[in-house]
């Protein structure tokens, strides 16, 4: 079926390109281009147009354009793509090859510009831009449909997806990010299982993808492996987020971040700065009070805090934490 298609856009392609861009083009002033994208009649056919592309009814979209004269034919073209570029109109397949013969043909009509010293001229409906763009969207739609129909499938290999050139790897990487969400929670465990929860680990994705998983599935096996990686700005930044959502689950990954040395400080922070304290967060608090190391960071952040009563009660009643640290942060 590929093969078929691809075959008919080359054929076509190739005819589109000999007929028709061997033309002249024609000069239009701004205020005609102007009166034609404003034309009633236009505009109605561009409507019949559309309803044929929803009915995926090529060969008739095809020979109602070829019908029109010019210059309604590349007006009406022009009124088309822009449509189904701001409808966000998805493409099937025979559509697709559609739209990449209009990128093949030379618009007729052109603009001449002047200025102080210069002149050029540019597409009085330049229809070839609007196709490359629906095209490139079109690609990318189908690209995001295999990797969810595969991960749904369980068939996707996520080392062997996420590996290729820079420029492929940081696109594929994208749209993990963006589709994630959109996998089910099966499809999630199956992905992220290829590198968390495994003692010996080979490969990781980046962090900024680890992040997101960690995020969409809440897998604490995730925030694990998350925070033994080298720290960098996605990983502070969800540090940041679980901090401010104050939940349980979220609270516990901002102590379990403290093991990472880069996040250690950041995370203590954040944790002095929760309010009001839940209980095992003060307990956390407590036990870091007791490593001579630690104690100052963590009493000055809870005395900004305003904290400074509790400080006091356990310097009198807590033999554990390292009373003489904590004291200079006690007014």
């Amino acid at each position: 079926m590929q093969h078929g298609l691809l075959s008919s856009l080359l054929l076509s392609t190739s005819l589109l390109v000999s007929s028709v861009g061997m033309g002249h083009a024609t000069e239009m002033s701004s205020q005609a281009v102007e009166t034609w994208l404003e034309n009633e009649q236009i505009q109605s056919k561009t409507a019949e147009l559309l309803e044929l592309v929803m009915r995926d009814e090529v060969d008739s979209l095809r020979f109602s354009l070829e019908r029109l004269a010019f210059p309604q034919q590349e007006v009406a073209r022009y009124q088309l793509l822009k449509k189904l570029e701001q409808q966000n109109v998805v493409l099937t397949a025979k559509m697709s090859i559609f739209i990449e013969q209009q990128r093949a043909i030379v618009p007729t009509y052109q603009v001449l510009e002047r200025g102080d010293g210069y002149e050029f001229t540019t597409p009085a409906f330049n229809f070839p831009s609007i196709a490359s763009r629906l095209i490139k969207q079109w690609r990318q739609d189908q690209t995001t449909l295999v990797f969810v129909l595969d991960a749904e499938k369980k068939q996707l290999d996520l080392q062997k997806w996420l590996s290729g050139s820079d420029h492929q790897v940081q696109a594929r990487e994208a749209l993990l990010i963006r589709e994630l969400d959109s996998l089910s929670p099966e499809a999630v465990d199956f992905l992220s299982s290829q590198f968390a929860g495994s003692t010996i680990v080979s490969w990781l994705p980046s962090t900024q993808v680890v992040v997101r998983f960690a995020q969409v599935s809440e897998d604490a096996s995730v925030y694990q492996l998350l925070w033994k990686m080298r720290a960098d700005y996605h990983s502070q930044a969800e540090l940041e987020r679980l901090a401010k959502t104050h939940q349980p689950f979220a609270l516990q990954q901002v102590m379990e971040a403290t093991k990472n040395p880069r996040l250690k400080d950041e995370a203590i922070t954040l944790l002095t700065r929760v309010n009001p304290l839940p209980d095992d967060v003060k307990a956390f608090l407590v036990s870091r009070m007791a490593i001579a190391e630690e104690a100052p960071l963590v009493a000055r952040e809870l005395a900004k805090q305003g904290h400074t009563l509790w400080l006091q009660d356990l310097v009198d009643d807590n033999p554990t934490v390292k009373g003489s640290l904590i004291q200079k942060f006690i007014p």
